[in-house]
């Protein structure tokens, strides 16, 4: 390659190079949420339809980059709920509807106090508001809950009676005169009893879909090997211009002309 060409075809090289390198990173991403998503899904499968077990027995262990074992985990809980103190969270659509997720703090008979997820709540006509919240008896009752880890805090502006994320953390002050908030997970429940025939929309399963992130990371490496196989035409095709040019090849010649002679070919030899 002559100084002129390198002059010319370096910084597009150079260009092609930096694109596949983004391409790369991109597709290592797509492949790092996959696998964050199937071990969400693996756990779901895991742990969604286990046997209950006590809430106190059961300890909330970590997988080695942070995500819960036992989230999805059936646990047993006895207790009284605070419905006095009962809290709803916004912007959580079901089936393309708007709505709310009800949560209920539940004063355990040892003392601690597990937010519950009762379940889906419509929009009503105001959609800051539900359709209607109809809340458990401030008695004793028997959970089975399906734990889930405490979302992040959005810290969004403060609404009262209602979260912008299922964040125990957040009812601390709220709580403190019944006793000491669980922080790190919450229980969605599965059933309970006594049982109510008004109650909140159970939450559904969650989805075992883990997405589009396999054929997005397949999207990008075919991206970079796509740039270099573009760039090499645009090289070899300025090279064979080139030489035409010198007169060291014959000129292409032009396609229409080309396909005429090949239709004379074939009548001559019919």
């Amino acid at each position: 390659m002559t100084q002129s060409t390198l002059r010319r075809w370096g910084p597009w090289l150079a260009l092609v190079v930096l694109f596949s390198i983004a391409t790369s990173l991109l597709s290592w991403w797509q492949f790092s949420r996959r696998e964050e998503r199937v071990q969400k899904i693996n756990t779901v499968i895991e742990n969604y339809d286990k046997f209950a077990v006590p809430f106190a027995d059961l300890d909330w262990e970590f997988f080695e980059n942070g995500e819960p074992i036992n989230e999805w985990r059936p646990v047993t809980v006895s207790g009284t709920y605070l419905t006095e103190e009962a809290v709803l969270v916004r912007n959580r659509p079901l089936s393309g509807q708007g709505g709310f997720l009800q949560l209920v703090p539940l004063l355990l008979d040892d003392g601690q106090i597990l937010i519950v997820d009762r379940g889906w709540l419509a929009t009503g006509v105001r959609v800051t508001e539900a359709s209607s919240n109809p809340l458990p008896n401030p008695v004793a009752h028997t959970l089975t809950v399906r734990l889930r880890a405490a979302e992040p805090d959005l810290n969004r502006a403060p609404v009262p009676g209602q979260l912008a994320s299922v964040n125990p953390a957040l009812l601390f002050d709220q709580l403190s005169e019944y006793g000491t908030v669980v922080s790190d997970r919450y229980g969605r429940l599965a059933t309970e009893s006594p049982s109510y025939e008004n109650a909140p929309f159970p939450m559904p399963m969650p989805s075992l879909n883990e997405g589009n992130h396999l054929s997005y990371a397949f999207q990008w490496i075919i991206f970079g090997i796509m740039a270099f196989i573009a760039f090499g035409w645009a090289y070899r095709n300025e090279r064979r211009i080139a030489r035409e040019a010198a007169g060291q090849i014959a000129p292409r010649k032009p396609k229409e002309n080309q396909a005429l002679e090949d239709a004379e070919f074939e009548d001559a030899n019919q």
